[in-house]
């Protein structure tokens, strides 16, 4: 029996995941740091088929994480809602990018379509300050500071849209969410892989979706994603392009690639 609705909502495991549309494929959507399953609906507005939303414990209203995440607990959670719903694809958004490398580590073959959004590691620790601006963010939501949390978020937007009215809204209403309960954090210091070179073995088609002038997740590291995974092909977006200023072109960029699996089963 299908565990699938047309849309609706689901838990296991502690892992609370939204269901959207019907039919194949089955595509799972990992979000980033402090993010929930509705950091990744825009991501799936135009997906083909049954989408996934999950929200990784110590997000959302998954259950808490007392010993806080690492790369192997966010991988478990992937995994779990992948494998109950039956996914054959998988979409991954910053920190849900490395659950997927790990899981991807062990089970090369796993998911017959890939797509990286925004990925902020690989196998080498970040040394740009990267760490510390997340950091920062994650004493601000602990003090339950919406405004600093707000001011964080806010950073991260074009400078060139930060005065249109929705958007200090928008993002005042996340920093409200977040500081609800405990920021995520590290239980210790951890990469998606010890080795890139793990990926050769990574058959499936992938999509790896990088930005301009983004801080925590630079195009660079998208560039090298791709170059290591034998079937990728890289999306360049502009500043802000996934989220502001570009989103239909990711939004039908996935939904072609994800969409590109049904074609080839025909």
């Amino acid at each position: 029996m299908s565990v699938l609705q047309e849309c609706g909502e689901g838990r296991i495991g502690g892992i609370e995941y939204t269901v959207l549309g019907d039919g194949g494929p089955v595509t799972v959507f990992a979000h980033g740091l402090g993010g929930t399953s509705g950091e990744t609906r825009p991501l799936a507005l135009k997906a083909p088929g049954t989408r996934v939303l999950l929200s990784f414990r110590g997000h959302g209203d998954s259950d808490a994480l007392v010993d806080g995440w690492d790369y192997d607990v966010l991988a478990d959670d992937l995994r779990t809602v992948a494998d109950h719903v039956g996914a054959t694809a998988c979409v991954a958004l910053s920190l849900g990018c490395g659950a997927l490398l790990r899981i991807l580590r062990d089970e090369p073959t796993r998911f017959d379509r890939l797509a990286f959004v925004m990925p902020a590691a690989i196998d080498a620790d970040r040394a740009d300050g990267a760490t510390l601006r997340l950091e920062s963010l994650g004493a601000a939501i602990d003090r339950g500071d919406v405004e600093a949390v707000t001011a964080a978020l806010m950073s991260e937007v074009p400078t060139a849209l930060r005065e249109r009215r929705a958007i200090p809204l928008l993002l005042n209403r996340r920093a409200e969410a977040l500081v609800r309960r405990p920021a995520p954090v590290p239980r210790r210091t951890d990469r998606p892989l010890d080795d890139r070179s793990v990926l050769s073995k990574v058959s499936a088609p992938a999509l790896v979706i990088g930005q301009a002038d983004d801080h925590l997740h630079p195009l660079a590291l998208a560039r090298e994603l791709a170059a290591a995974l034998p079937a990728a092909e890289l999306l360049a977006l502009p500043e802000g392009g996934v989220f502001w200023t570009a989103t239909a072109e990711a939004q039908t960029a996935l939904a072609d690639h994800l969409g590109s699996a049904d074609i080839e089963e025909i």
